[in-house]
């Protein structure tokens, strides 16, 4: 507005124009609000030539436009995010900051329930399935702990050579050998996994590393075929991890790698096609 207009020239006329030109159902009421201030104020004796009435309604417009503007972008921003990729972390960060923008708590069921939604499906089943988070901490870890096992058992399914991954043909070729301890994929084999220190322990109490007993080791030992028949021929896959820490990502993908081994060749087949037959499997 042009304050050397004769009827804008007067700060109390000028506040009343400037705000005759805001309508909407959103600003309705901000705008009755700043009336009935500068009516208070004239009434009680300011004048209307005083400049401060025309810089305090300045300064609240700019203040109440900023601030609805940027929630309401984020509010509309926070429901078209998305996971993308493998950077779990980056969109957690994303998320949050977004969520903080916007108003919203990030406990609340409601934001709990977006979030849920711009994560992948099967990242979502696998944090409900195992974990049952209900917090924002808890969904957070849970789905950092699985997206830890999923890029490595992803690494580990790779076909770049030069990386030690395995081709499609080398996974069906392994998962079809009943030896659910030592699966040959060409120059990667995956196998119960022991700690640095556990090996020692093993080496100094004169373990097996095969069935845990004294007097052999693991090439040499009486139960490995026995437990390959096992394999074989159980309708039930059992996989156990002997371990004295926590269970790592690499042992519990070890393990379900192994749980293949008792499965019909046909569902072994069917593993291993899902596996090679999306870009990105878990976003499937």
């Amino acid at each position: 507005m042009n304050p050397h207009v004769e009827q804008l020239a007067i700060p109390y006329q000028r506040s009343m124009t400037f705000l005759s030109y805001i309508r909407g159902p959103l600003v309705n009421d901000w705008v009755e609000e700043q009336a009935q201030w500068l009516i208070d104020q004239v009434t009680g004796g300011v004048a209307h030539a005083e400049e401060n009435l025309w810089a305090m309604l300045e300064t609240r417009f700019r203040q109440a436009y900023t601030d609805t503007t940027e929630k309401q972008k984020a509010q509309h921003n926070i429901r078209d995010l998305k996971m993308k990729g493998d950077n779990l972390d980056g969109f957690i960060a994303q998320f949050a900051t977004t969520a903080k923008k916007a108003g919203y708590d990030l406990n609340s069921e409601a934001t709990l329930d977006v979030f849920q939604r711009a994560l992948p499906f099967k990242l979502v089943a696998n944090c409900v399935k195992f974990d049952h988070p209900v917090t924002w901490n808890d969904w957070t870890r849970s789905a950092q702990t699985h997206q830890q096992e999923y890029i490595f058992l992803k690494e580990q399914v790779k076909g770049n050579d030069r990386r030690g991954g395995a081709t499609k043909p080398q996974w069906r070729n392994a998962l079809n050998n009943c030896n659910p301890n030592a699966m040959d994929i060409g120059h990667t084999r995956a196998r119960a996994t022991f700690t640095d220190e556990e090996k020692r322990q093993r080496i100094q109490s004169g373990l097996c590393f095969q069935c845990n007993q004294r007097g052999h080791i693991a090439r040499f030992c009486p139960q490995k075929h026995t437990r390959i028949a096992e394999a074989s021929t159980s309708n039930t896959p059992i996989v156990t991890v002997q371990t004295q820490g926590p269970v790592s990502a690499a042992q519990k993908a070890q393990a379900l790698i192994a749980t293949l081994h008792s499965e019909s060749e046909e569902v072994r087949d069917c593993f291993t096609d899902e596996l090679f037959g999306k870009k990105d499997f878990l976003n499937a």
